[in-house]
């Protein structure tokens, strides 16, 4: 099919008030067909369908334009304009919050959005689980405001300051405690050893191509201290209960080939997160996460609103807190704990199976507290305070922790209000 299609003849070309006008002159004041049909310059075998076409109540009432569609009408399109108006709301003020959607994302969304509502989609949209790029590039042209750009390389201030603007605009309206502060970060851990640095002969080089099949662990912790058992997600394609053999007591998981989460796990994820805190649209709780678009789906923002839990992402490329105090310590306690394995179970090797156990045993030395609290405060969350940022210098990327790093940038601001999204994810 064109991208482009021009019309080649004017026929179907009445426009939708001047058809409900001649029905009128026919159906109200009794005037002939064909005489109608001449005085609005309609084909009078045209103007007699839609005398039966319209509802006699839209023509005996005072709407400008009739319900059905009226003249020409092209390719048969995905979304009315009113749910693609939506649509390009959404965008937009993802756009004004510094959390621009990359076209994947968007692509994906419109794919969402079409099955919650249960529209009619082309067997590729389902097969690839996202809109095609046909459907991308169509959307552009139909809304020339939108416009695809690359977006800075680094977080400015301005990004910062409005993100702390949402922060403290949250917590005025819900009253946050510590207890009801989370914050998530998912990080990958792989079955090969990073050992420790040795002494060696000089110019001597072993290099092991090997890096073994990862496990992601989304580690949860609380202003408060608290840690909340982490969440795995296997490289497999079925979750299987014994996969958590050996992991702290209240862990849940899921699966995916390859090892990090995506729309599905993270629903998952909100899932095990509310059953922790159990929390209420009456008593809600604050989720601080990453920009990923792993946590866009519409399912993930339904489930959300009608759970409590008020998800606000970090601005683009921003270290965040779990890297600055929590995760250096987890990482060094998770190789002292291979180590020590490996030491006790000679001539075997790690496995997938292994990691909640070593998981289980490295968290709880590194996830003290104390180092949480130095987290929060190094941050300037929890208390809230603005100006530590200022203080410890200006604002440093951080390093992506998953695949499909390009797609980091652009995300969303969620909040019990919704906006935008709101209107996009409500079934019909």
């Amino acid at each position: 099919m064109v991208r482009t299609y021009k019309r080649k003849t004017t026929r179907a070309s009445t426009a939708p008030d001047i058809m409900l006008k001649a029905v009128r002159q026919v159906l109200v004041f009794k005037k002939t067909i064909r005489g109608a049909a001449e005085e609005f310059g309609i084909n009078y075998r045209t103007l007699a369908r839609y005398c039966s076409k319209i509802p006699r109540e839209e023509v005996e009432g005072v709407v400008e334009l009739p319900s059905c569609p009226v003249g020409f009408i092209g390719a048969r399109q995905v979304f009315s304009p009113q749910l693609e108006a939506e649509l390009v709301a959404y965008v937009l003020l993802a756009s004004e919050v510094c959390s621009q959607l990359p076209p994947r994302a968007i692509r994906r969304l419109a794919f969402q959005l079409s099955h919650s509502h249960q529209l009619p989609t082309p067997p590729s949209w389902t097969h690839n689980r996202q809109a095609s790029a046909d459907w991308f590039t169509s959307f552009l042209k139909r809304h020339p405001l939108l416009s695809i750009s690359s977006p800075a390389s680094v977080s400015s201030q301005s990004h910062v300051q409005l993100f702390f603007s949402k922060l403290q605009t949250l917590t005025e309206r819900h009253g946050f405690r510590a207890e009801d502060t989370w914050i998530m970060e998912e990080m990958g851990i792989t079955t090969a050893q990073r050992p420790d640095r040795v002494l060696s002969r000089r110019g001597l080089r072993q290099t092991g191509a090997d890096r073994g099949p990862l496990v992601s662990v989304v580690c949860v912790v609380s202003a408060a201290g608290r840690v909340m058992p982490p969440f795995f997600v296997f490289p497999r394609v079925q979750f299987r209960e014994h996969f958590l053999s050996g992991a702290p007591a209240g862990s849940s998981g899921g699966a995916h080939l390859s090892g990090w989460m995506r729309d599905e796990q993270f629903l998952d994820f909100l899932q095990h997160f509310t059953r922790q805190t159990a929390c209420t649209v009456d008593r809600p709780c604050l989720l601080l996460l990453d920009s990923h678009a792993a946590h866009l789906s519409i399912e993930s923002l339904n489930y959300s609103r009608a759970s409590g839990v008020v998800c606000l992402c970090f601005p683009a490329l921003c270290s965040q807190q779990l890297e600055r105090c929590v995760y250096g310590p987890f990482k060094r306690s998770v190789n002292t704990a291979i180590d020590g394995w490996m030491h006790g179970s000679p001539g075997r090797s790690i496995t997938i199976h292994h990691i909640p156990g070593i998981v289980s045993s490295a968290l709880p030395l590194a996830a003290t507290p104390e180092n949480i609290s130095a987290a929060f405060t190094a941050c300037g969350i929890f208390p809230l305070d603005p100006q530590q940022l200022e203080a410890d210098g200006p604002v440093t990327p951080g390093a992506a922790a998953g695949p499909d790093s390009q797609e980091k940038d652009g995300l969303h601001w969620l909040s019990c209000d919704y906006t935008a999204a709101d209107r996009c994810s409500n079934t019909s």
